[in-house]
């Protein structure tokens, strides 16, 4: 009897387990089949930022949702702290479809180790850099010195790691991160992007920006939230590229050429603000000092980004009433209207201040997103100088790489390319006068900071502009200064024009898709 009952007994409780097992199973069945995220928990949508999303607790019955990265970037906090990073042209591994996993697999979190002045072959694992931004500083610091330092590249499952995470939030079907419209600017000022198409009407606002890491699109309809998403590139891959696979870039300088504003390496000496472009008229510069804070246009961007505008000089461009006055120089430069030029007039005072530009423009690797009146004027006033020593420079750097081709491979170029068409192609960049490539800007860039043999900290200012030029003629030997400053002048001249007053035409937050 006793045999007979425990035998019941254990097979009633059997079956009990079983039924409560089923009815988990379904339960558990129907809550997945119910969860709003189902789609964006996936590798497939989250690509590795699927390693950093909360496990569920076994005393909950629905899942935690999703999380992302806090992303922000402006010109006082760099990109999520950090002012230097590594940029390259294709995401470093495949990311999700949410395209902001594309954006932090294009950008590239960098550590900073001093080394040897005297070492020029890096490991593949490095970036030679200036300023890079130490471990651990939230702010950048405008004081601390320029010393010689390399960016060692993190690996890819450890990049922006430390970032501070938050729940995503839907959007129809998908999931989105939320950034600020001053994120989404210096995003694309780092990526050097051009506006592709851009149309409003009352349905809404749509907008494309190509650049050098892919496509950029944002989309704001009407009585509905803004969103913005990123494709990288599909038009070229690693196994062909002969580029270097990452090069550095700076937030601060990038989010200053974009708002038309150039600084000395101190930011003390020099900082002076450029206007935007004119309508036809005859106008002239004059120079004033700390007025910036009096100027339209870029002055609101450069306040959004946290810059400083009331330590800034401005060249303001008013129309002529009169005479000009003596030993001034005209410039012809573009209007705002197709067809037409601007006469603007440099009386000799602002011809300094434009001098002392040119030798404060800051070194990059790749061409800017820049403010089109800043370009406007310093290229026409460096031009009939550029010209003169134009082909003195494109035979430098074409013997060099010919005759130094191990300096260019150590670098991460291709030994066939270095050995085949770069010397060509970096002397036909240099001899065309403007251009539209970021790929041939880091072409004669690499190779003029390794001709020069200056140190990263010392390629921001130079004196060519200010005293080296005057009296030489077109086949004088071009000295280190004089390499530098005249490639900084090449990839002004390689720039392309960002329009600056962009945000008026987002909200304050975006939805990054």
């Amino acid at each position: 009897m006793d045999t007979a009952g425990t035998t019941a007994g254990w097979l009633s409780f059997f079956v009990t387990a079983v039924g409560l097992g089923s009815l988990i199973t379904q339960a558990s069945s129907i809550q997945d089949q119910l969860d709003p995220y189902r789609n964006s928990r996936t590798l497939e949508h989250l690509g590795t930022w699927i390693k950093h999303q909360p496990k569920k607790a076994w005393f909950l019955l629905s899942q935690p949702p999703p999380v992302g990265p806090v992303i922000y970037a402006r010109l006082v906090d760099g990109f999520c702290g950090s002012n230097t990073i590594g940029v390259s042209r294709l995401p470093s591994e495949k990311p999700g479809k949410a395209t902001w996993t594309a954006v932090l697999a294009i950008f590239h979190e960098l550590r900073p180790t001093a080394i040897d002045p005297s070492d020029t072959q890096l490991s593949k694992s490095s970036i030679r850099c200036s300023n890079i931004q130490a471990e651990g500083n939230d702010k950048i610091d405008d004081s601390r010195p320029t010393d010689i330092e390399v960016g060692v590249v993190l690996p890819h499952h450890e990049s922006w790691d430390s970032l501070q995470k938050c729940p995503l939030t839907r959007l129809n079907s998908t999931t989105c991160i939320i950034i600020s419209r001053t994120t989404l600017i210096t995003i694309l000022a780092l990526c050097n992007s051009r506006i592709m198409f851009r149309y409003s009407d009352a349905s809404g606002h749509r907008a494309s920006y190509a650049s050098y890491c892919g496509h950029f699109y944002i989309d704001w309809p009407i009585a509905a939230p803004a969103v913005a998403y990123f494709h990288p590139h599909d038009s070229h891959s690693r196994s062909t590229d002969v580029y270097p696979a990452m090069f550095c870039v700076r937030v601060d300088r990038c989010v200053q050429m974009m708002a038309g504003v150039i600084a000395s390496p101190d930011r003390k000496t020099f900082q002076c603000a450029f206007p935007g472009r004119k309508p036809p008229g005859t106008w002239i510069l004059v120079h004033q000092h700390r007025g910036f804070p009096g100027a339209h246009g870029s002055r609101h961007l450069y306040n959004m980004m946290g810059g400083k505008v009331y330590e800034v000089d401005f060249c303001l461009a008013r129309q002529l009433d009169g005479e000009s006055p003596p030993n001034a120089l005209e410039l012809h430069l573009p209007s705002t209207e197709k067809g037409s030029q601007v006469l603007m007039i440099v009386p000799e005072g602002e011809q300094k201040v434009l001098e002392q530009a040119l030798d404060c423009l800051p070194w990059s690797s790749l061409s800017w997103s820049i403010h089109r009146g800043l370009r406007d004027i310093l290229v026409a006033y460096a031009k009939p100088t550029m010209d003169k020593f134009r082909r003195n420079l494109a035979e430098r750097i074409q013997k060099f790489i010919k005759e130094n081709p191990q300096q260019l491979e150590g670098h991460g170029w291709a030994p066939e390319f270095v050995q085949g068409a770069m010397p060509t192609l970096a002397a036909s960049s240099v001899m065309a006068g403007s251009g539209n490539s970021g790929d041939s800007v880091r072409v004669v860039t690499d190779a003029a900071s390794l001709l020069s043999a200056r140190a990263p900290a010392e390629l921001d200012e130079t004196t060519f502009w200010r005293e080296t030029r005057h009296g030489l003629d077109g086949d004088f030997w071009l000295s280190a200064n004089a390499i530098v400053a005249l490639t900084k002048c090449f990839v002004l001249e390689w720039s392309v024009d960002f329009d600056y007053q962009m945000y008026h035409d987002l909200p304050p937050e975006i939805l990054f898709r």
